[in-house]
């Protein structure tokens, strides 16, 4: 997704799936893992001098990679100057990227192989978010894979007053799947459909254009978006790096504590905040937030016809469902004191509007009860002018 690169502090996350009981990593706080814009700045000023770097085994190296998939995972200079910066530039960053693939790649390769996508697509969140589920960028893409609101809403996850399930790593995994299956069918080349991930279909489709109709990244790159020239270079770097980091003397980071706890799913009866069961339980805040991502004001809700499932530790659950009901009566004490009001559940609804006669956005906006600036971000619009026939997405709040 449009994005910048991050390097933050990692936090759990689990996917909010059935009554289930999994094993997770609990990551300690590491505040060295910073943002880093190290893709989209000019590579030329790097220092890239090491006497490490042999460029013809780094070619071999790759070259045995590049035998075993479908994508094209070329070297070339741009490719080699991000294999020197990570490599002898962030070296504690690899480390920790080396540790944090053990828990999140298994996870990965589940569904591409569930989607017969390619397994070196599991790389891509190396760059989109340096394996952190709750990374956000500057420019607002979300989660592990980075997603921007309304392209997330495409794929089916969900976003609202109380969700966020860009920040569910299975969720958004599955949905990721989804939009590579998409963007392959268009291109048929997986550099572009790559490409397509970071500055979108339409930067692509113009950049073929510009070209004269050549259909292969690198033949296009000086079209693209300048971070999007960087992208696919930095991607055949994590990938190289990630598997033959150790050759360099680094090693999965020990200073990340893989503790394992059992957690288990329980369905409340009511809405309850995050902050009211920790309290209850005699647990710190902080674990249950980390086990719950997903809930992105720390509060649970609760619909009619819709139950949400919230994780607890193995030693914990057992306890809540033996005393649920004393439970809910201190949660309505706790909120009485408070004077806590619960937000409103809404969802948002994809409408497409095909464009009538005598048409225009500001008639169109009226009509959806939004602004023409939406329905133009919405639809990728550069300008107001519409044309009859045309199709429009608009996106409605509902409760």
């Amino acid at each position: 997704m449009k994005h910048q690169s991050f390097f933050i502090v990692i936090l759990i996350s689990v996917s909010l799936f059935g009554q289930i009981e999994k094993k997770i990593p609990q990551f300690k706080d590491d505040i060295a893992l910073k943002y880093d814009t190290l893709f989209f700045q000019n590579n030329d000023t790097l220092s890239l001098g090491n006497d490490l770097f042999i460029e013809e085994v780094t070619i071999r190296r790759l070259d045995s990679l590049n035998a075993l998939t479908p994508l094209d995972l070329r070297y070339n200079q741009y490719v080699g100057k991000l294999i020197k910066f990570y490599l002898f530039q962030r070296p504690e960053q690899v480390s920790k990227l080396l540790a944090l693939s053990d828990y999140y790649f298994p996870i990965f390769e589940q569904f591409l192989d569930r989607h017969s996508l390619p397994l070196e697509l599991k790389y891509l969140p190396i760059i989109e978010s340096s394996l952190n589920p709750n990374a956000k960028s500057p420019v607002g893409a979300t989660g592990i894979w980075q997603f921007m609101y309304y392209t997330a809403k495409e794929y089916g996850l969900r976003i609202n007053s109380y969700l966020d399930e860009r920040k569910d790593v299975h969720k958004s995994t599955n949905a990721a799947c989804k939009y590579f299956i998409k963007s392959f069918s268009i291109f048929e080349n997986w550099e572009l459909s790559l490409a397509s991930y970071n500055a979108g279909r339409g930067n692509v489709t113009k950049s073929i254009r510009r070209s004269g109709g050549k259909l292969n990244y690198w033949e296009i790159r000086p079209f693209l978006p300048r971070e999007t020239r960087n992208y696919i270079p930095a991607f055949i770097a994590a990938v190289y790096v990630m598997n033959f980091a150790s050759e360099y003397g680094i090693s999965p980071s020990t200073k990340i504590d893989f503790k394992t706890i059992q957690v288990d799913s329980i369905y409340l009866r009511r809405p309850a905040k995050i902050q009211h069961i920790a309290e209850i339980l005699n647990i710190d805040s902080k674990i249950i937030e980390e086990l719950n991502p997903v809930y992105t004001e720390k509060l649970i809700p609760s619909l009619a016809n819709e139950q949400f499932p919230i994780f607890l530790p193995q030693y914990k659950w057992g306890w809540f469902l033996a005393n649920e009901d004393s439970i809910y009566v201190l949660l309505d004490q706790k909120e009485k004191k408070e004077k806590l009001e619960y937000p409103v559940f809404t969802d948002v609804e994809k409408i497409s509007y095909k464009v009538k006669r005598g048409d225009y956005l500001g008639r169109i906006a009226r009509k959806y009860n939004c602004r023409v600036s939406d329905i133009m971000l919405w639809n990728d619009l550069k300008n107001t002018k519409i044309k009859e026939g045309n199709r429009l997405y608009i996106y409605k709040s509902i409760k």
